[in-house]
């Protein structure tokens, strides 16, 4: 019997416009660049059915274009903001956000993991410089 190889590749989207992200995205990374301007990511906003829910959103292009928002519909995101000086001053702190925002600051390959347990979301941001990502 032949050798079972399987795909373990990550499914990768570019987006530069609105997207509304769907549960089939599970596992997606999403590679971002503003190049058209600011938009908008709506993030699924009913979490029930969704624990394990994971995805990634990395910075493509150096300094965007324009903000990109990433929202969650209402305040239920809680996390860790970190940047290259070890700056936490944008985590959550135990207040949910209802969103995430990539800053023209930003460079590429910044990244935010995001994460569902059927409750709530919770981030994990990290960012070369201050002030890559925001919270609102």
């Amino acid at each position: 019997m032949g050798r079972v190889f399987f795909n373990t590749r990550k499914n990768v989207q570019a987006l530069d416009a609105a997207y509304t992200v769907l549960e089939s995205d599970s596992n997606k990374v999403f590679m971002m660049s503003s190049t058209g301007g600011a938009y908008q990511v709506t993030m699924p906003t009913t979490v029930a059915n969704l624990e394990g829910f994971h995805c990634k959103f990395i910075v493509l292009e150096d300094t965007p274009t324009g903000d990109i928002t990433i929202a969650f519909g209402s305040a239920i995101v809680d996390g860790v903001n970190d940047d290259g000086q070890g700056n936490v001053a944008n985590s959550t702190a135990g207040t949910a956000v209802s969103n995430i925002l990539i800053e023209a600051a930003a460079k590429q390959g910044d990244f935010i993991d995001v994460m569902c347990d059927g409750t709530s979301w919770y981030f994990h941001a990290v960012g070369s410089v201050d002030q890559a990502f925001t919270t609102s």
